[in-house]
């Protein structure tokens, strides 16, 4: 009957109108236990949290504390403790992000730049830092020193840049490593790129001629970090000015003594072991160099602007006195960095003229200091080990020989200075009156 009377209500409602069916749903929900009311409010109460938006669900997320607090704040710390280094020129360097404490406590440069009053601020994103004055493989180095990665050396170049950088953060562990790398692969071909500003890096004395490149050095006192890296240098550099010394011919006629400093140039020039087999060859390198100079400063390569870059400590470092005439000739003169006056006294003084027969007024003119000029031979003073002493020194019958060619060369010599009188003292006068 249940059954029945709910399908004939149904029906009703169906065909009765809208206001009868409304009227038979009200009495329905009246006629409803409580408990489905209280199981509707429960229901109200409960699923709403469920199918609430997304915006709400994670507005109501924000008020919720995190439970991994102190890991959160280890990360901010960390990243903030990140830095961002670019090492090189811009478009050719290279970027790293190191930790600053630990950079501070292996090198005491970035100990001062990374957590000294001119430490960058601290930032949620690391900080960029550019190092233009070091060479990005170099730096690369550096780093894998501070590290304790093994430092592996390919080329002369990245070595000899990875001594500037131990120089630059004061690493003399790694300056050692370069240095013993820059030692073996020292020669004639390479020692100009490694002489070239390692003076800088050395002890203030003047590297002494007498001292052999083998004589040890002495010891530094522990902890001095400057010191150890100027001995290291120091100890290089005075094997440098021996393969310099040995083969001078070689070394001079590279284009990177072109490069050198002015005061590199003045120190190489003057000194008294250069094995040299004639001054044209360290005047026509003085040449090049000055010509090169000239450019760098603005000027034009003409004759008494090289003059000006060379000054007259360099121009007369060259022995022009132990030149024939014909080298000094269509050397030096030619070259017109020399006045008329200094080049009529200097080939007076190569063909022995009595001074007295030098005309006055040229000789009051001349601004040839007798001190500015030199004869003596430039000799190797490095003192070499007693075997290899005895096996370079002549017997008894090659002195003798040399003797008799000394003296037959001599007289030719004589024969030949003679016959040349006439064409070089036309040539003195002809430029002289040009």
């Amino acid at each position: 009957m249940l059954i029945n009377s709910y399908d004939r209500t149904e029906k009703g409602c169906a065909s009765g109108g809208n206001s009868q069916c409304s009227r038979v749903q009200s009495e329905k929900r009246r006629g409803r236990p409580h408990g489905g009311l209280r199981s509707r409010i429960y229901s109200i109460i409960v699923i709403p949290p469920l199918i609430t938006s997304r915006k709400d669900l994670l507005a109501d997320m924000s008020r919720v504390p995190l439970m991994a607090s102190n890991s959160s704040a280890q990360e901010i710390a960390d990243r903030r403790n990140m830095v961002m280094l670019q090492a090189g020129l811009p478009g050719n360097s290279w970027t790293y992000c190191v930790e600053r404490e630990q950079l501070a406590r292996r090198s005491e440069w970035f100990r001062a730049m990374l957590t000294g009053p001119l430490a960058p601020p601290v930032t949620d994103s690391p900080p960029l830092l550019q190092l233009q004055h070091v060479d990005k493989r170099a730096f690369d180095h550096f780093l894998r020193y501070l590290h304790d990665e093994p430092v592996n050396f390919i080329s002369v170049s990245t070595a000899r840049a990875t001594l500037d950088a131990a120089h630059q953060y004061l690493c003399p562990e790694l300056a050692r490593l370069a240095a013993a790398f820059l030692e073996k692969k020292l020669d004639e071909i390479t020692v100009l790129e490694i002489y070239q500003g390692l003076g800088l890096y050395a002890n203030n004395s003047t590297p002494d001629s007498d001292r052999s490149p083998c004589s040890p050095s002495a010891p530094m006192s522990p902890g001095d970090e400057a010191n150890e890296i100027a001995a290291v240098c120091t100890d290089l550099l005075f094997k440098c000015l021996f393969v310099i010394d040995l083969s001078p011919a070689v070394v001079l006629h590279q284009e990177r003594f072109e490069e050198l400093s002015v005061q590199e140039v003045a120190h190489l020039a003057r000194r008294d072991t250069l094995n040299l087999s004639s001054e044209c060859i360290l005047f026509s390198a003085l040449d090049r160099w000055a010509a090169a100079e000239c450019r760098r400063q603005g000027l034009e390569p003409l004759p008494f602007n090289k003059r000006a870059v060379l000054s007259d400590e360099i121009c007369f470092s060259v022995r022009y006195l132990l030149m024939n005439d014909q080298e000094f000739v269509s050397g030096p003169m030619a070259s017109g960095i020399l006045t008329n006056e200094e080049c009529v006294h200097i080939v007076s003084r190569i063909l022995k003229h009595p001074e007295s027969s030098v005309d006055g007024s040229l000789r009051s003119a001349s601004a040839v200091h007798p001190s500015m000029l030199s004869d003596t031979p430039r000799v190797s003073r490095y003192k070499c080990n007693t075997q290899d002493c005895n096996m370079l020194k002549p017997g008894k019958k090659e002195r003798q020989d040399n003797r008799k060619n000394r003296r037959k060369e001599c007289a030719s010599q004589g024969q030949r200075t003679c016959a040349r009188i006439g064409n070089c003292l036309i040539q003195v006068l002809s430029c002289v009156f040009d």
